[in-house]
């Protein structure tokens, strides 16, 4: 990725050029939970196209079902050899000269094995696919997909079914802002991710209007509401680089419907944050918006972690 370029020199210019270059800092280890399931080619195609530009190591991880003790020692440690040659030669047929590792382990759920290996690997994203009961083009981790994602132990990104054959490009991307800590967090890596891919980066404050108030009284809400959601926004497009392509959107409506709605309108990637008041730091914890988000897109989503 290309630093920010700066008017003039000295040490200012190299300041700014240094602080921004580490904001838009994106993920160098992208960990995707890989199968013989369709889903799985499409998370790699995702973990591809995230990290291409910036030359992030990709991690094809495997959660086989077989035990050691069950198998014995010299059987499980074959057994381990030709999942990780097998990985190895999937990640060949779609990544080709990109860096790739494997990492295989046995004996445990799908659900904590991914996340496991994610701490293990200090993964900055994981990424997985969507079942298959999920409809062409969107986004719907099912029951296994949700259990990762509820206290992921970094960003979690969900491929929507069919990428891998769609062939997919970053070419705009979408973050849902609220002006909150954790829609902080959710941005800065939007923005890192759209200057890798020289993507546009659109950011959207949705205001929800309680039903059935009284005209004037759901009038004077919403103009304040507008106010400090504007004023949030116009924060956010200042804390972001000039070298960005920045559009800021205002929308009236319950944020998992508002998101997706334009989210429709040729986003690539949809990017928003976790619930933070409960959670542990750097944790994924999915609230009602994140959930009903995630169950609905229609384009690859992203969730940053507290």
């Amino acid at each position: 990725m290309s630093k920010p370029s700066f008017p003039g020199g000295g040490v200012a210019a190299r300041a700014a050029e240094d602080a921004d270059a580490k904001l838009l800092a994106g993920p160098e280890r992208i960990l995707v939970g890989f199968d013989e399931r369709p889903a799985s080619r499409d998370a790699l195609a995702l973990a591809r196209a995230l990290g291409e530009r910036a030359g992030a190591e990709v991690i094809l991880a495997s959660v086989r079902a077989y035990w050691p003790e069950l198998i014995g020692p010299e059987n499980y440690a074959q057994a381990v050899a030709e999942d990780e040659a097998w990985l190895a030669r999937e990640a060949k047929k779609a990544l080709g000269s990109h860096p790739f590792s494997t990492h295989v382990i046995a004996g445990g759920h799908e659900t904590g094995g991914l996340k496991e290996i994610a701490v293990a690997e200090e993964a900055d994203l994981l990424v997985i696919g969507s079942t298959h009961r999920g409809k062409l083009g969107r986004v719907l981790p099912g029951s296994v997909g949700e259990r990762v994602l509820n206290n992921a132990p970094c960003a979690v990104a969900i491929a929507p079914r069919g990428l891998a054959d769609s062939g997919f490009q970053l070419r705009r991307l979408a973050v849902g802002y609220d002006g909150s800590m954790q829609a902080d967090v959710a941005l800065h890596l939007a923005a890192a991710l759209a200057a890798e891919a020289g993507a546009p980066l659109a950011v959207l404050g949705a205001v929800e209007i309680e039903p059935g108030a009284h005209d004037l009284v759901r009038g004077a809400v919403e103009s304040i509401d507008d106010t400090r959601m504007l004023r949030a926004l116009e924060k956010a497009r200042r804390s972001l680089p000039d070298s960005l392509a920045v559009e800021t959107r205002l929308l009236h409506g319950p944020p998992h419907r508002v998101l997706p709605k334009v989210a429709a309108q040729g986003v690539d990637l949809l990017v928003i944050g976790s619930r933070g008041h409960y959670g542990r730091v750097r944790r994924v914890f999915l609230g009602s918006v994140a959930t009903q988000v995630t169950r609905s897109a229609p384009c690859a989503t992203l969730i940053t972690p507290a």
